[in-house]
């Protein structure tokens, strides 16, 4: 497939988007944990931390990889779209041709094998140790708790139950994670940016048999529906209790959903349930219903909240959208469930399309797009995972789409607390990261002054509100 790690000539990819869409691309770089390629159809729209289905990388007919990737990066460049994917190590590898295993074509293979495996090597001592320290830790509590479970099993009276067991021990043996993973994160910063492919092969080998033992990292990993973010690993984000089939599986998933993340997630929904709250007494005040639209809804736990929290009043209307249509039934159900449960008597109504028909179609009535003018619109999650082009139109589109005085929000995660490098090397979860300034620079510039930016209180999420003029 010509030169490791450089220019690839005469190379493409193939594969199949989460949605099912094809994509063809030309190869620019490729490396064995790495392939970076050039696709020129504007119909293809990516996000961060996507499965790409039925992955290949073809030089002339010969399958030189076939597994798993996952987008790390898209970015335009005018003309065209160039995608930076992660291969999976602990997958199919690229597949070396039985006409290659002779003389020195043979000799040339393991010449590249070695110089690769050299390239650990160049992996700082302190950070191989705190990375041994963790793996030695995590194991060790692994052992205990194993042993515990077994007296669990036999327990009589005044032994804790398990439950008690996990709230009493679950916040000592986090915090001990923490602070090896914060200095872990330190030196993942200071690693050049050349190496970072290497070191996170080499944290994965030793860390992440300990995490896929949980629920959430499993799901986290292997992303069912094809992407990261889906609407039950935040329903398990939300639970925020320990779940698995063992006490040490348990002690994990309570951990990854106790870090900084995972938090921030939580008191987003907060915030977007006030945000509601003080729109539909807004527009009550005018004598009318509140229209809402929730971009890349997921599980609508901000609507559930707000059935839930909220005395029943005049009736609401909630339209939804999202690419997945399992995502939609999840959360058409659970918002009837709680609506029946506590009387509330709004309209929801949820409407499957893509971000790309989104913006093809953008305020067009009858083509699937945003087909009427809403007192609120808000998206939040979906920004994470969308290139800087794409955030703007759709803020473009969301204001455009507002009544007179109608609000926008949209949430961004910002990196400013440690875990990003853990969730990016162990679970294949990647980010696009934004301060308050790139974020508000997604406001249309007609709305500047009338745009602020909020943050909940562990600042990791960030909110644009735009305010349309009344």
């Amino acid at each position: 497939m010509g030169a490791q790690n450089g220019k690839t000539n005469n190379a493409e990819v193939c594969c199949e988007t989460s949605q099912g869409l094809e994509v063809h691309g030309t190869v620019v770089r490729h490396g064995r944990d790495a392939v970076a390629f050039e696709v020129y159809d504007p119909a293809v729209v990516l996000q961060t931390s996507e499965v790409l289905g039925k992955f290949q990388v073809l030089a002339g007919r010969q399958v030189v990889y076939a597994g798993r990737a996952v987008v790390a990066g898209w970015v335009y460049t005018g003309t065209l779209a160039v995608c930076e994917a992660r291969l999976d190590e602990g997958g199919a590898q690229m597949v070396i041709e039985p006409s290659t295993l002779s003389g020195s074509s043979l000799q040339g293979a393991y010449d590249r094998f070695f110089q690769e495996w050299q390239s650990s090597y160049r992996i700082a001592p302190e950070f191989k140790v705190v990375v041994a320290d963790v793996e030695a830790f995590l194991t060790g509590v692994g052992h205990w708790l194993s042993q515990v479970e077994l007296g669990l099993a036999t327990r009589h009276n005044g032994v804790p139950s398990e439950r008690e067991l996990v709230e009493t021990m679950a916040p000592r043996i986090i915090a001990t994670f923490n602070s090896l993973e914060e200095r872990f994160e330190e030196l993942v910063c200071a690693v050049p940016p050349e190496l970072l492919g290497v070191h996170e092969h080499f944290v994965r080998r030793h860390w992440q048999k300990l995490f896929l033992c949980s629920p959430f990292g499993r799901r986290t990993y292997y992303k069912p529906l094809g992407y990261a973010g889906d609407y039950e690993m935040m329903n398990m984000v939300h639970r925020n209790q320990p779940e698995g089939g063992s006490l040490f599986a348990k002690f994990i998933h309570f951990l990854l959903v106790s870090q900084w993340p995972a938090r921030s997630v939580r008191n987003r929904v907060v915030h977007l349930k006030e945000v509601i709250l003080r729109e539909t007494i807004r527009t009550a005040c005018q004598r009318r219903p509140c229209r809402i639209l929730n971009v890349g809804c997921g599980p609508a736990m901000e609507i559930q909240y707000f059935f839930r929290d909220t005395p029943p009043g005049p009736p609401q209307e909630f339209t939804l959208l999202d690419f997945n249509e399992e995502t939609l039934r999840h959360a058409s159900s659970r918002l009837a469930e709680v609506q029946r449960r506590f009387g509330h008597p709004a309209r929801v109504q949820t409407h499957h399309i893509s971000v790309y028909q989104l913006l093809r179609y953008g305020s067009q009535p009858g083509d699937g797009g945003v087909e009427n003018r809403y007192d609120l619109i808000y998206c939040a999650g979906l920004f994470d995972y969308l290139p800087d082009q794409t955030c703007r139109a759709l803020v473009e589109l969301f204001y455009n789409s507002l009544e007179p005085g109608g609000l926008v929000v949209v949430a961004n995660m910002k990196d400013d607390k440690p875990f990003r490098y853990c969730m990016e090397f162990v679970l294949d979860w990647r980010l696009i990261y934004r301060n308050a300034e790139k974020l508000g620079s997604f406001a249309p510039t007609r709305a500047l002054e009338a745009a602020r930016m909020e943050a909940e209180e562990t600042s990791v999420n960030l909110f644009l509100h735009v305010r349309k003029p009344a």
